[in-house]
Parts: C-alpha cells; sequence; structure tokens
C-alpha cells in the first residue's frame, strides 16, 4: 500500500331586610298614615294653648256628646269575638290629647280585659279621677336611632383615620424626598463610589479583551480595543503599558507571502481506545496503519507549539476579492507572525463516525463491541463541543475523545497556537449522516420521521457550535467516493445526493477534501468536465493528498496537498514530518509491529 492507499483499498460503505311580625287574628286596623294623630300640630293651635290652660276636663262629659263612626260599647260591653287575648274598650287608653267637639277619634283602642279599670258602683263618684296629662313622643324608628346615635360615632371615627392616613403619608413622602436628595445628590460618597466601581469593571473588561486578541497576534485589533474605554485612562496604568506594548509588538511582526509555506497536515478520526482498535480482528492493522490516536495526536500538538508553528486558516494568506459583478477573484496576501513563528494548517476526514467502527454487532447502536472511536460529537451544558463514546464496559462517556475537543483545550491553555482564533478543518461525507448522526434519507423509513427529525436537529446544533467556536466545515464527497476513477456523470451524482441530504443541514461549503487519496487531475491547473460539475456546485477551495504540502492560488480557485499523517508513515517515513514533529517520539507502544503502507 502506498502512502494514501487505505482510502483507495477500503470501501467502509461496503463494510458496514327587617322581619315582619306574626298577622293577628282579627286585631282592629289602624288609621291610615296620613289619618295619624298629629300632636305637634295639636299643641300649636290656639286650640290646643286653650285647653292646656283649662283647669279641668270633664272626659266623660266630651265622650258622651262625641259623635263616633263606629257604635261605643256599652258600658257592659262583652268581650268581643277575638279568642286571645280577651280584649276590653278602654277609654283611657285612647290618645291623650283631647278630642275636639264634632271629631271623631281616630281610632277605638281595645286593651286585655285585665288592664281595664273597674266600674264604680252607683255609689261611687260618678266623675273619675282626674289624671295628669303627660305628652307622649312618637317612637323612633331603627333609621332615626341609627341616624341619631351611631352615625356621627361613624363619622367622627372616619374622619379621624382620614386625618392619620394624611399624616403618615406626609411624613413618608417627607422621609423618600430626603432619601432621594441624599442619593440622587452629584458627587455623593455613594454615587460616586457606585460610578467608580463601574468603570473600573469596564477598564479590565477591555483590557481583558485586548489581551485575547494580542494572544492571538491581533495586536492592530488589541490596540483599537484599548481605544474604546471612554474612561479616564490616567487612573488605570495597564491602559498605557499594554498600549505600547501592542504598537512595539505590532512594528515586528513579520511577512509570510509564500502559500507553500502553509503546510496542511491532515488526520483521520483519532483512536480513543487503542487497545480495542489494534486488536479489532477485522480491521485492526487497517487502523493502525492509517490511524493516529488521541494520545499521539496531543503530543503532536505541543511539538507544534514548541516549534513556534502558529495554527492558521485558508482566509489568513489566501485573498478573496469580490467583483461588483459578484464574481470573485483569489489571490495570495501576506500573513504577519510575530518573528520566528511559522503558519501550519490541520485537518480532520471522516468526521462521520461510521458504522463499522462503533457497532460492533450491527445493530445500529454504539457498543463496547466497537473499535474504540467516538461515536458522535455533542455540545456539552457550557456550549462546547466534546465526544461522546461508548466505552470498554459498555458505559456512554462524554470528554476529549476525539480532534476537536483536544484541540480546543489546547488553544485554551495556549492561545498563542492559534492565529486570530483559528481551528482545523472538519470534512465530513453524507451516506452514514455527519458528525455521528444518521441524518441520511434512509434513516427516515427505516426508523420514522420523529427519529430522523431528532437525528438532524443534534446535527444543526453541533454544527452550530462549531461554526461559532471557528472551524471551517469541508465535503469529503458524499459517498467517500474515489473521484479520480469517477467521470463527471458519477461526480455529478455524488454532488448531487450531497446538495441533497447535507447542505440543509451544514449550508453551502466552498471547500472540497478529496476522499480515498483521490483528485480530478494528477498537477498543474483544473479544467474539463470534473471542474465543472465541482465549481457549479459552488467549490472554489480543492485539497487533495502527497507526500508534499503545497498551496498553488489560481484566479478562479486554490488547489492545496495536504500532508497526510498516518501510524505506517509516522513509523517507516518519519523524515516526513521532521520539519513539524517527531514522529517516532509520539508513537503509542501499544501499537506494536505497525504493518506498513
Amino acid at each position: 500500500m502506498n502512502v494514501n492507499e487505505f482510502d483507495i483499498d477500503f470501501d467502509f460503505e461496503k463494510e458496514y331586610g327587617f322581619d315582619a311580625p306574626a298577622e293577628k287574628k282579627e286585631a282592629p286596623a289602624e288609621a291610615p298614615a296620613e289619618e295619624d294623630f298629629d300632636l305637634r300640630s295639636i299643641l300649636e293651635s290656639d286650640y290646643g294653648a286653650e285647653q292646656n290652660s283649662a283647669e279641668e276636663f270633664n272626659f266623660d262629659e266630651y265622650l258622651k256628646d262625641m259623635p263616633v263612626s263606629d257604635p261605643v260599647p256599652p258600658a257592659s260591653f262583652e268581650e268581643p269575638p277575638v279568642a286571645e287575648p280577651t280584649m276590653k274598650y278602654d277609654p283611657s287608653k285612647l290618645y291623650d290629647e283631647p278630642i275636639l267637639p264634632g271629631e271623631e277619634p281616630a281610632a277605638q283602642v281595645y286593651v286585655p280585659e285585665e288592664e281595664v279599670p273597674q266600674e264604680k258602683s252607683e255609689s261611687s263618684e260618678s266623675v273619675p279621677q282626674r289624671r295628669e296629662r303627660q305628652p307622649r313622643r312618637k317612637p323612633r324608628s331603627k333609621m332615626r336611632q341609627f341616624k341619631d346615635d351611631q352615625l356621627p360615632l361613624i363619622i367622627a371615627g372616619v374622619a379621624a383615620l382620614l386625618i392619620l392616613i394624611f399624616v403618615i403619608g406626609s411624613i413618608g413622602r417627607a422621609i423618600g424626598n430626603l432619601k432621594d436628595k441624599v442619593t440622587d445628590k452629584p458627587g455623593s460618597s455613594e454615587s460616586a463610589q457606585g460610578a467608580a466601581e463601574l468603570e473600573a469593571q469596564q477598564a479590565q473588561a477591555i483590557l481583558n479583551e485586548a489581551a485575547a486578541l494580542a494572544a492571538g497576534y491581533d495586536y492592530q485589533a488589541a490596540i483599537d480595543m484599548l481605544n474604546t474605554f471612554t474612561g479616564d485612562t490616567s487612573k488605570y496604568t495597564d491602559f498605557t503599558l499594554r498600549s505600547s506594548e501592542y504598537a512595539q509588538a505590532l512594528t515586528q511582526l513579520v511577512a509570510h507571502n509564500d502559500p507553500d509555506e502553509v503546510a496542511n497536515l491532515s488526520f483521520h478520526v483519532l483512536i480513543a481506545d487503542p487497545g480495542r482498535a489494534f486488536s479489532n480482528q477485522s480491521l485492526g492493522s487497517k487502523y493502525n496503519m492509517n490511524f493516529v490516536t488521541t494520545d499521539e495526536f496531543q503530543l503532536i500538538l505541543e511539538q507544534l507549539y514548541a516549534n513556534n508553528f502558529v495554527l492558521v486558516t485558508m482566509d489568513d494568506f489566501v485573498d478573496a476579492v469580490e467583483a461588483s459583478d459578484g464574481s470573485i477573484t483569489y489571490a495570495s496576501k501576506t500573513l504577519y507572525l510575530p518573528d520566528g513563528k511559522k503558519p501550519i494548517m490541520i485537518t480532520e476526514t471522516m468526521v462521520n463516525y461510521y458504522g463499522y467502527m462503533i457497532d460492533g454487532n450491527s445493530d445500529g447502536t454504539p457498543d463496547a463491541q466497537g473499535a474504540g472511536f467516538a461515536s458522535r460529537l455533542v455540545v456539552d451544558d457550557d456550549g462546547k463541543v466534546k465526544a461522546e463514546m461508548v466505552d470498554s464496559s459498555g458505559n456512554t462517556v462524554v470528554g476529549d475523545y476525539d480532534l476537536v475537543p483536544i484541540l480546543d483545550k489546547f488553544i485554551e491553555e495556549n492561545p498563542g497556537f492559534s492565529y486570530r482564533g483559528a481551528k482545523a478543518t472538519l470534512a465530513v461525507s453524507g451516506y452514514e449522516g455527519i458528525f455521528g448522526y444518521r441524518t441520511q434519507a434512509s434513516v427516515a423509513n427505516s426508523k420514522g420521521q420523529e427519529y430522523y427529525d431528532a437525528q438532524v436537529a443534534g446535527a444543526k446544533e453541533v454544527v452550530k457550535a462549531l461554526r461559532d467556536s471557528g472551524y471551517e466545515i469541508a465535503c469529503y464527497t458524499y459517498n467517500d467516493k474515489n473521484y479520480s476513477s469517477a467521470n463527471a456523470t458519477e461526480i455529478q451524482a455524488d454532488i448531487d445526493a450531497w446538495t441533497k441530504e447535507v447542505v440543509p443541514i451544514l449550508g453551502t461549503v466552498d471547500t472540497i477534501v478529496y476522499a480515498k487519496g483521490s483528485d480530478i487531475a494528477s498537477a498543474g491547473s483544473y479544467s474539463g468536465s470534473k471542474y465543472n460539475v465541482l465549481v457549479q456546485a459552488g467549490f472554489r477551495y480543492f485539497i487533495g493528498s502527497g507526500n508534499k504540502a503545497t498551496t498553488d492560488v489560481y484566479g478562479d480557485y486554490v488547489r492545496q496537498n495536504r500532508l497526510m499523517v498516518t501510524g505506517s508513515q509516522m513509523y517507516y517515513t518519519n523524515t516526513m514530518y521532521s520539519a513539524y514533529f517527531d514522529s517516532k517520539a509520539v508513537l503509542n507502544a501499544q501499537r506494536g509491529s505497525i504493518p506498513q503502507g
């Protein structure tokens, strides 16, 4: 096998109100209200005054001569036909006021028999005893009692309550106004302290952001960030020191004008569990020969950083100029790095986590019989992308089990390894989904629409998190297809499948990384029907592979060769990487005898 023969020889898809009184019986009807006796009018009349001045009044004589409308019972008046109580007519129970001659009494009054004075015998005095007249007042109604007795007390209480509320409110407003004057008074110690603390926080935030930009060697952006502070910089000496430091560093940057100087180191997905991978009965030797382990990748990063390499992206040294008609022209552009720093790129391919790598019993679910690879990328609670895998005990674990989380952590600890936040390029195919999510159309038919929709949603979440973090995403063909041996029609069919199933999830991408070590042309510039198919699909950056890292910038596109890093080549052709890292120093001891490609 030659240096890139793994993908050529091995087809993964083929493997794998009040109460009324009680009614009285036959009670005499009371006179209508309008005929009621009016004591006040009688007393105020002349007649009343005359009668009040009389010394004696013969009541019997008056009654004898007084005409009445109803017959008055005789002295021997028998009980009226009322069962109980027994009632008799009692003249003494008439109203106390005298009745004028010729007028009828308002009503006859009957009282219980025992209350009627007994008639005297003939031998007794015929003139009744004179009774002193006591004017009687009309009984007060309940409403009148309420108005006279209770209402004044209620009014007084309400008035007192209103006065109390007014006094309390006035005191409260006075206290509040006093507090406002003290708090809002310009120059008060409390407001001055709050403003000072806020300014200090803003100053520190700007200093931190500027430091992050400077760590990525973007000194001009760091200086511009410092200039956004609107406070008094004289109170913060770090502003003057940092501004001077960044300006000095800016003058010492070294220009890099040669695109060929930028090597692109390329890895397949990493082996997280070498013991399972290298002992795999069917593909252990292939994994040993063509893949790199997570611990080896960690050591490679450390050596790259120690050797002053800085991670960049294609956009950092290739300029894309858009014309007024929408056409784009590509040209080399100068990349500025500190003296001694060297640019480098990293690419990872096959970031799909194919079933044959993770599913030992082929039931469609990752298991402990898998070959020790991560099964998918996930986004944790902090928004960071991690790798999920099933360990040898069958437990699903999340951690740094592939390139993305390892690289993220390394840059976080060593920000000087990334120029302006550059990360890696991740190339995916589509026939088994992307990033470990089964998003191919056939899944909707086999596992149902609900399962398919959940897979698409998970993939989209990962895509967004990756792009927000600085990763570039590229096409690895849809079917992991060898474009060297395919004709234009076959390439078109493959790209159509990519456009139909993957683009809705990823969006349009402009970079294609050829699968299986292939290319549409061996050397030189592109032309012909294959190229036209890819250009029509929107691709402008074409990345092949070879024994030497090269980059050619043409007016219409950019063509680059990546340098594949494999177990076999690190052991047998280690000089290929000597300019970047010591390959033999990073090899995992579990490999044993490495097959030669």
